[in-house]
């Protein structure tokens, strides 16, 4: 059955990924979006766009009722899930082939079965797939029969993705109540509490298979993707093919997750998981029934377009290709670019993206949820884009990657980009000597931005053009500015106290501590600052708001900012600093679970509540010893950077 009309359940980067499609495909596209949605990128680029109203996830974005409706007002024949929200729901699946349209996707009893990793495991054992020594059923028979195994064991969730319900158990007297938290963290976010022990891999690496089914009993893969890299059991870096790998495991890898496709009755795309020890001995993880983030990847090195093949395996055509005919070429990676703070326990980092800017050149590809700029939302996952690279070789696609990155402007909220650009940098990185546990074991590292060594001070000549930039703007672009000045500014999160005067018109000439320089012949074009230092010509790319700017010099990201103005101290109590009045919230989010009431006295580090923020959940610790005098929140309730929380009695 042709398909001529899609509706995408979905938003944010993959539904821009499956509108680029469609366009080529000459598929009209229909975008789903909430209110505070209204402007996003997807909905500027769908042919057509239809609200889905305001609310919590279960309102709108999991609302299958609603989106089903939409589907039949819009006339639409077929519905693409992405990945996350509806995607692997076999409910949604289903309910669309009740509503006559055709679901992008395998048919919903095979979601049914692979979405249990139980089941998915049974049918993983009937296939002759390995298996890790696991053990099954009532969370009393896991606590009582779980130690015979061994430590350390791994909590998880039957249902469960994304690290949600997943809990490392090194002792016995830990396991009692990492069952039964992860069995309430199962219930809560997948509404099924089963979960299960598994012995633990010590240092694994993370290989996926991605394979393709059509409904006529072919079944091929396309090679294998690293996932190696994560955090908090989210994956940060991927790349394809898998590096080192001896070949006979390759092809078992391959063989094995053909082999359980096949088993399953798949249809569509889909990925199977394994984990890999340090004796290259694989072990069935579990099988994605959607496209995953990471498809990119497979892409370039194939040069297929997954989702192409996804509509025309659902129309019911063929897959039109035999195993012997796909051909890889080249290395590709992907780094996911996150609005988070990595060296603050990876907290979200939702508002309003200045600007976010990528280099233009060979082998690079972007796929992100905003162009240029736009809002980075509390609601839903962290990720603002991917940046792909594809090169003839491994090392080469790293030396591209880095230099992509050095060249990348974030400027607006906190990203990983600088854990981003060390791993790139970084040795173990290049010699493939990593395990899911090393972003983790080297986080301090590689969340600290790197001291460069250059012929360029970057930091100082940033702050000169900060400088020009004030005076420049605040004299209406003007040539008139001709004063002397002093000031303090914040470069990179420390304080320099900079002296400055002008050079002409379009110069200006600054010393901070021990450093002079004399930048001249500034001036604007576009996002690009050019200007003469040291008789060279230069062009930087920057960004600039009111107080602050974000510059890219040489590969280093220099902010600079004027000092927020404080409030004059207050007076000191019996020779004291009174404690602080207020907790404010310091991201946007959810409130899960409020932990204190009125009256209570709290110490210090003891956790006050809970928010939950893109996907994260992040606990709020008392700042000191201190009474609550009000809670101004209570669960479910929606805050906002800034807002406050909770108030305290003010004792010394």
């Amino acid at each position: 059955m042709k398909i001529n009309k899609v509706l995408i359940a979905n938003r944010g980067e993959i539904a821009l990924r499956i509108i680029r499609t469609l366009k080529k495909l000459g598929i009209t596209s229909v975008a789903l979006y909430t209110l505070e949605e209204e402007h996003d990128e997807h909905v500027k680029q769908a042919d057509e766009a239809w609200p889905l109203g305001e609310g919590s996830l279960d309102q709108t974005w999991l609302n299958i009722p609603l989106i089903i409706d939409i589907a039949a007002r819009s006339q639409a024949g077929a519905v693409h899930p992405g990945y996350g929200f509806l995607s692997e729901n076999a409910a949604f699946a289903q309910a669309c082939h009740m509503a006559g349209l055709i679901f992008i996707g395998p048919e919903s009893q095979v979601i049914e079965k692979m979405g249990s990793k139980i089941i998915a495991s049974q049918y993983a054992k009937k296939a002759d797939i390995p298996l890790l020594p696991r053990l099954e059923g009532p969370v009393e028979e896991l606590i009582a029969n779980a130690p015979a195994m061994g430590f350390p064991l791994l909590v998880k969730a039957a249902a469960g993705g994304g690290g949600k319900g997943m809990i490392k158990v090194s002792h016995a007297h830990e396991l009692q109540h990492a069952v039964l938290t992860a069995s309430q963290q199962a219930q809560r976010y997948f509404a099924d509490d089963a979960v299960y022990v598994e012995k633990y891999v010590e240092n694994p690496r993370h290989i996926e298979v991605q394979v393709l089914a059509d409904h006529h009993g072919n079944v091929i893969h396309l090679g294998e993707r690293e996932c190696t890299l994560q955090r908090n059991h989210q994956k940060v870096v991927e790349e394809a093919p898998a590096a080192g790998l001896p070949q006979d495991v390759r092809e078992a890898i391959h063989e094995n997750a053909v082999r359980l496709a096949s088993e399953v009755g798949y249809t569509n795309a889909g990925t199977v998981e394994f984990i890999l020890d340090e004796n290259n001995q694989f072990y069935f993880l579990e099988m994605n029934t959607r496209i995953q983030v990471e498809h990119p990847v497979t892409e370039l090195i194939t040069g297929l377009d997954l989702v192409a093949l996804q509509v025309q395996i659902a129309e019911g055509a063929q897959l039109g290709i035999e195993q012997d005919q796909v051909k890889q070429q080249g290395h590709a990676i992907e780094m996911r670019l996150y609005a988070e703070d990595p060296a603050n326990g990876f907290r979200p980092s939702a508002g309003w993206m200045n600007t976010l800017l990528f280099p233009a050149m060979p082998g690079l590809r972007v796929d992100a949820a905003i162009q240029e700029s736009g809002r980075v939302h509390a609601s839903f996952d962290a990720m603002v884009a991917k940046i792909i690279i594809h090169g003839k070789t491994r090392s080469e696609a790293i030396e591209m990657m880095q230099k992509a990155l050095g060249q990348t402007l974030v400027h607006g909220v906190k990203t990983n980009l600088t854990l981003l650009k060390n791993i790139a940098g970084d040795q173990l990185f290049s010699e493939n000597r990593i395990s899911t546990h090393s972003i983790a074991e080297n986080l301090i590292r590689w969340s600290t931005p790197k001291l460069q060594q250059s012929h360029m001070p970057a930091p100082i000549i940033a702050a000169a053009l900060f400088i020009w930039l004030e005076r420049y703007k605040a004299s209406d672009n003007s040539t008139a500015w001709r004063m002397l000045g002093k000031d303090t500014l914040l470069i990179n999160g420390y304080d320099k106290n900079i002296f400055y005067h002008p050079v002409g018109c379009t110069g200006i000439w600054m010393e901070a501590a021990d450093e002079t320089v004399k930048v001249q012949d500034i001036s604007l074009s576009g996002q690009f600052l050019h200007f003469r230092w040291n008789n060279q010509d230069y062009s930087v790319v920057y960004s600039y708001s009111q107080r602050d700017a974000m510059f890219v010099i040489e590969g280093q990201d220099v902010g600079v900012k004027l000092p927020d103005i404080m409030p004059a101290p207050r007076e000191h109590i019996n020779g004291k600093i009174p404690k602080s009045l207020t907790l404010k919230a310091s991201l946007y989010g959810k409130v899960l679970r409020v932990n204190v009431a009125e009256k209570q006295k709290v110490k210090i580090g003891e956790p006050l509540l809970v928010l939950e923020s893109m996907k994260m959940e992040n606990t709020i610790l008392a700042p000191d010893d201190n009474i609550i005098s009000r809670v101004n929140v209570k669960p479910g309730d929606q805050v906002i950077d800034g807002q406050t929380l909770l108030l305290f009695e003010s004792i010394a």
